[in-house]
């Protein structure tokens, strides 16, 4: 029975942790709706030019007359992370303290190498040199779709390692070709959605794509609070993060919103080319 109430009260967030997830919420809500009802510009402009300091925005998609704010290389690869930690919450697995076994490791290490050796080929390319095959916005897309999962599993194990108190060490995030086959399936559908090419799946994607940037920055921004917070190897539940999220998601957006600032002022000062607006 003690042991029964101790474990309930673990898991009931303090009066705190639900005010800074309220807070949390609320930034969450007000920002997808600034983002969505802009004044005077359209969606798909204003999220390209939250991202324009993100990438190049040299080579990007272009699905249902809609611009993914970022190239295809980082589309995809955004897209596939988010995708790969929803397919690892779904399988039970959050709490997950281990990597794929080792034969899956080597082929989703493979696949960031593929997407490293697009790169260079697709950046010989753009320098008039010599390639090995003609770059591919497909290829792009494919490739950084690869290399999303490895990111994905990556960021899990740093967040679980580094502030989880029940981070299960049994545990792997990918167990067995099954669960990359699912991964791999899902990502198949997004891009099975952007060859629809309608406006109805585009846009839902757009906003995913730009999720999974805000996301990504925000994750990495919240670790450093929480250690200021004492939370290292202390968390058993999400509200926990509350507080160090709020924080985190403002770091994120402010180094979001600077470097596209400073790549505007660059291209208006004639340092860099003018974008391919949307």
């Amino acid at each position: 029975m003690k042991i029964a109430m101790v474990s309930r009260r673990s898991n009931t967030a303090t009066p705190a942790e639900q005010r800074w997830s309220a807070v949390l919420l609320g930034l969450i809500a007000g920002l997808l709706l600034g983002v969505i009802l802009m004044p005077g510009i359209s969606l798909e402009r204003t999220l390209y030019l939250a991202l324009h300091g993100i990438c190049a925005q040299s080579h990007n998609l272009i699905s249902g007359g809609i611009q993914m704010p970022l190239c295809a290389r980082d589309s995809g690869m955004y897209l596939s992370e988010l995708v790969t930690l929803g397919v690892v919450a779904a399988c039970g697995r959050v709490r997950a303290g281990r990597l794929p076994p080792l034969p899956v490791s080597l082929i989703i290490l493979g696949l960031f190498l593929l997407m490293a050796a697009d790169g260079i080929n697709s950046t010989r390319d753009e320098l008039g040199m010599a390639t090995a095959y003609a770059p591919r916005t497909d290829l792009r897309l494919l490739t950084g779709m690869g290399a999303g999962i490895g990111l994905a599993l990556v960021v899990l194990l740093v967040l679980n390692t580094a502030l989880r108190r029940d981070v299960d060490n049994t545990q792997r995030s990918l167990s067995s070709w099954r669960d990359l086959g699912m991964v791999l399936a899902v990502n198949g559908l997004i891009v099975a959605a952007l060859a629809a090419d309608t406006p109805l799946l585009a846009i839902p994607l757009a906003l995913l794509v730009t999720v999974g940037v805000v996301g990504n920055l925000t994750v990495v921004m919240l670790l450093f609070p929480s250690l200021a917070l004492g939370l290292t190897g202390r968390v058993t539940r999400m509200s926990q993060l509350a507080h160090p999220a709020v924080i985190g998601l403002v770091l994120a957006l402010t180094f979001i919103l600077a470097l596209a600032r400073y790549r505007i002022e660059m291209e208006i000062g004639g340092y860099l080319p003018l974008p391919i607006m949307p």
